[in-house]
């Protein structure tokens, strides 16, 4: 709504006033009136005025001279002044009227049209002056915003260049020392697991900030099925456990059981929330005690069916937030020391991460409270829908049910792995070397087209992302050549959508980078079990220009 124009009508007569106000009054205008010159300059020191109608012949202080008075002032130099008058119109009164800081003049009798339309035009002004004040405070303000977010993001990737380099620097460095030949025995395998932590740990900081930038794009997706809360509870509980113990952390969960165990949700999402919350707790809690109190409420009606309540609150006794700290806290880009001397490291995205996890279920996370050097409390809100079945068995075997599967032997199966990545081949057929499989390798999509045509393969691990021609255009044209066996799509692409355009390619299912040996063989066992190996198959010759 337009914020209405203030006018002022200043004349020594109330009747004066009352008729020259029933004049102008309409929907965008507030008139004021003063009776002299005292009473309005109160008046224009107290508010923004549009327009001042001035009446001339005024006792002890003319029009002219109170107008005088208000263009002394830096501030109401600008602002519109008409004269009204009695007086007879002539050239010399005119031309003081202007001198003075006039506008424009009015003479009585007043025709009411030419008064409307006179100050109409100023009302206009005015009201288009209102409109630029409030665009010009909204680019300032749109203007420290971004300064602000600058900073932010420039302290941010400060801080994600350390956590990303110092096991980087690990990885580099155990790695020399192997291939230099300078780690032997114990040596060697204590740089090897080194290589294989900092990994992780980079891995894991990685997958924060894709989760970050799907959250910017509001692409998070939760993913549904049936899983076993307390059997995730317990999880959370023996990991945590484990690094509370290294930190000199007591940690302790209290788990009130509502009598419903399985949920349908994202059980993978959700264990996240969770590791990071308690996680934290530990981290910012040395020698201290961390509780978890978890409780699940009856179900209720929502616009979504009827749902759970997850509650669970956090609370530690370690050095605790200030004010400043708390306000920041969820703010991306934004940790709580962002300073270079900072105590305990972090990328500070899994706050911000886990509240829009909890909030995608329908719930939330937020800051209970917080005391420098007492602690912290942290609650979290999950909307958790109750599965139909009873018992938690099938729940738990579904969340775990490729680690179930019984092994099946990979020994003749026929594989084409194609991927534009020379260590990435290597590292694939050093993972299947002894297994009994026969191996061929194609670096790009044309010549894994030429190797499927000769070879009756049994699967095809093909890469998605290659230079000239894509896995999706490969995987499209080997199946219009007549492969039916099944194509595992290898990508480091995380989004459910990315998955769903390898599937519609034709891949048989996905497998994200970077790929482990067991969840390769897992792979290739499921493969194995939809492609019965042939009689024969051990002593066929592989057909192909890079065997292994």
């Amino acid at each position: 709504m337009m914020k209405r124009v203030k006018i002022l009508i200043v004349d020594d007569y109330n009747e004066n006033i009352v008729a020259l106000s029933s004049l102008v009054a309409n929907d965008h205008v507030e008139i004021l009136s003063a009776r002299n010159a005292d009473q309005a300059l109160e008046l224009i020191a107290m508010h923004d005025f549009g327009l001042a109608i001035l009446d001339v012949q005024m006792p002890e202080t003319s029009g002219f001279e109170l107008a005088s008075i208000i263009r002394s002032v830096r501030r109401f130099r600008s602002l519109p002044i008409i004269f009204v008058t009695a007086h007879q119109q002539d050239n010399a009164f005119v031309f003081k009227g202007y001198q003075t800081g006039a506008v424009d003049l009015l003479f009585k009798p007043l025709d009411p049209d030419m008064v409307r339309a006179k100050v109409q035009v100023f009302v206009d002004l005015a009201q288009q002056k209102i409109v630029l004040q409030q665009h010009v405070q909204e680019l300032e303000r749109l203007r420290k915003e971004a300064q602000s977010a600058n900073l932010a993001k420039g302290q941010f990737l400060a801080n994600m260049s350390h956590e990303i380099r110092t096991p980087l620097s690990a990885v580099m460095g155990f790695a020399d020392m192997i291939t230099q030949g300078k780690a032997e025995g114990k040596d060697h395998d204590e740089c090897a697991e080194a290589i294989r932590r900092n990994g992780a740990l980079l891995m894991r900081l990685i997958d924060d900030i894709l989760d970050l930038s799907k959250i910017e794009a509001n692409r998070l997706e939760l993913e549904k099925q049936t899983f076993s809360l307390g059997e995730l509870i317990r999880d959370v509980d023996a990991t945590m456990s484990f690094r509370a113990n290294e930190n000199g952390v007591r940690l302790k969960f209290q788990y009130g059981e509502s009598g419903i165990d399985n949920f349908v949700s994202d059980p993978v999402r959700i264990k996240q929330v969770l590791l990071n919350i308690i996680g934290n707790a530990i981290k910012f809690t040395p020698k201290g005690n961390v509780d978890v109190d978890i409780q699940v409420t009856k179900p209720a009606f929502t616009e979504n069916g009827d749902r759970c309540k997850l509650i669970v609150t956090v609370q530690d006794n370690g050095i605790g937030l200030s004010v400043e700290q708390s306000e920041r806290l969820f703010q991306p880009f934004t940790q709580a020391d962002s300073s270079t001397k900072r105590l305990f490291g972090g990328s500070g995205l899994g706050l911000i991460i886990s509240r829009q996890i909890a909030r995608a279920t329908g719930g939330d996370l937020r800051l209970i409270d917080s005391t420098p050097g007492r602690g912290t409390r942290f609650g979290i809100e999950l909307l958790l829908e109750p599965s139909a079945k009873v018992s938690a068995k099938p729940g738990n075997a579904e969340l775990h049910s490729e680690s179930q599967a019984t092994p099946v032997s990979i020994d003749g199966m026929k594989i084409l792995a194609v991927d534009d990545s020379p260590d990435n081949l290597f590292l694939i057929s050093m993972y299947l070397k002894n297994t009994g499989a026969q191996i061929c390798l194609a670096e790009n999509g044309l010549k894994a087209i030429a190797e499927a045509k000769d070879s009756d393969f049994d699967v095809i691990l093909m890469d998605i992302q290659m230079p000239g021609m894509d896995g999706h255009e490969a995987t499209e044209e080997i199946i219009r050549h007549g492969f039916k066996n099944p194509i595992v799509a290898l990508t480091a692409h995380i989004l459910a959508e990315e998955h769903r355009r390898c599937i519609e390619s034709g891949c048989h299912s996905v497998l994200t980078k970077p790929i482990s040996r067991p969840k390769l063989m897992e792979k290739l066992e499921d493969v194995r079990r939809l492609v019965p190996p042939k009689s024969g198959t051990r002593q066929e010759s592989l057909a192909c220009k890079n065997p292994v």
